[in-house]
């Protein structure tokens, strides 16, 4: 019997542009691990969690897994993405080539304003770090990685760099629990704000190249042993109908 996951905590929606919103809710819900991998939704669900009818929630999960942020189950339901080891390594080794060239791009366009922001986030996510705030950790480090992009004005490279965040940020729910992994995220963090603070384009990049191999090696163990386990689960179901 499989266990029923909780939904997240979701924000009710105003009627106006109900279908965007709700969309756009659902896609920041996704990228910054408010959900989690094959975890199974149902319309009805989502629309009372959100205040909404189901029209627009349908429309909003139609494009949704048109991005590729849903798979559909046996039982032709919808469920969240799970990513192979092999789809990891690719999207780790894409997001290592853009997110850093957004990192670099940003440290040049960086204002005192954006550093606030930055230092602001940063703090939010040590709280959240110090105080085993897994919800919070995992909401902060999203924002504090998306301003950081924003500020690099490449809005192409920011929009194919969601994309894949689409895919990682209910991975990024898994290793959560992980202080250690939270603290070397932490290093990493550091790191990329000192190197905006001074403008530093290639400490930037380094910085953010290390942060996303870290989370992509802690994820890949995490998605191998998985995956050994569900092999001796089958192997002792095979066994005990022989």
């Amino acid at each position: 019997m499989s266990t029923v996951i909780p939904l997240p905590k979701l924000q009710p929606v105003v009627r106006n542009s109900m279908s965007e919103q709700v969309y756009r809710q659902l896609r920041d819900g996704l990228m910054s691990g408010r959900f989690t991998p094959g975890q199974k939704l149902t319309i009805r669900g989502l629309a009372e969690a959100l205040g909404s009818s189901p029209m627009p929630v349908r429309e909003a999960l139609q494009r949704l897994q048109a991005e590729n942020a849903f798979d559909m189950s046996d039982s032709s339901r919808l469920r969240v993405a799970t990513l192979t080891v092999d789809q990891l390594r690719e999207v780790r080794d894409a997001r290592v080539a853009l997110e850093g060239l957004l990192a670099e791009r940003a440290a040049l366009h960086v204002t005192s304003e954006d550093k606030s922001v930055f230092l602001d986030l940063y703090k939010r996510i040590q709280t959240a770090v110090d105080t085993d705030d897994q919800p919070g950790y995992l909401w902060n480090n999203f924002a504090f990685h998306r301003r950081i992009y924003q500020t690099a004005n490449a809005r192409l490279i920011l929009s194919v760099v969601e994309n894949f965040w689409l895919l990682m940020g209910p991975c990024f729910a898994l290793v959560a629990p992980d202080h250690a992994h939270l603290q070397r995220s932490m290093d990493a963090h550091t790191r990329i704000l000192e190197a905006l603070a001074t403008g530093d384009g290639a400490a930037a990049r380094a910085a953010v190249t290390d942060d996303i191999m870290q989370a992509a090696t802690s994820l890949e163990r995490l998605l191998l042993r998985r995956h050994h386990t569900d092999k001796s689960r089958t192997a002792l179901k095979r066994a005990s109908k022989i």
